[in-house]
């Protein structure tokens, strides 16, 4: 008896502790050694050069390190965008740049890899710079959970 009323207070809870899934994901990975373990790393094919790595499967960044973002277009027709990172991902970002210097970044987004790039510099200003491979919904989505650099607020 005493387990029917407290199932329905259960359920709430469970349902009350789901995280929401965000409107897009945004997700870097770093690319990681080939020796690391199944569970620690991924196969991907590289673009920039062309050739088979690895990255590591938890991503240093996520929508959750971004504050704002800057999109534009790309020369090839899709879109591309500038992230600027909240204090946190500004740390991660400046210590991945600094310690995996020569390794890529993959910039995935819902699930969908977009571009790799090369770390060639320490990158200390916290911003992160996808140049191509958004569609315009993803930059939809984007401006709407992110104010967008160079606007000013719109009154209600």
């Amino acid at each position: 008896m005493r387990l029917r009323v407290f199932l329905p207070l259960l359920a709430f809870l469970f349902l009350a502790m789901a995280k929401k899934q965000p409107p897009v994901t945004v997700h870097f990975h770093v690319e990681a050694n080939a020796q690391d373990t199944a569970s620690f790393a991924t196969p991907v094919t590289m673009q920039n050069p062309p050739r088979q790595a690895f990255v590591e499967k938890i991503p240093f960044l996520t929508e959750r390190d971004i504050a704002s973002v800057f999109p534009f277009a790309a020369e090839d027709g899709t879109m591309g965008c500038a992230f600027k990172l909240t204090e946190h991902g500004k740390f991660d970002l400046d210590a991945v740049s600094t310690d995996k210097r020569g390794k890529s970044i993959v910039a995935i987004v819902d699930g969908r890899q977009l571009v790799d790039m090369q770390i060639d510099k320490r990158v200390t200003d916290g911003i992160i710079t996808v140049q191509r491979g958004l569609t315009p919904q993803e930059i939809a989505l984007l401006e709407k959970k992110y104010p967008v650099l160079g606007q000013t607020k719109k009154k209600r």
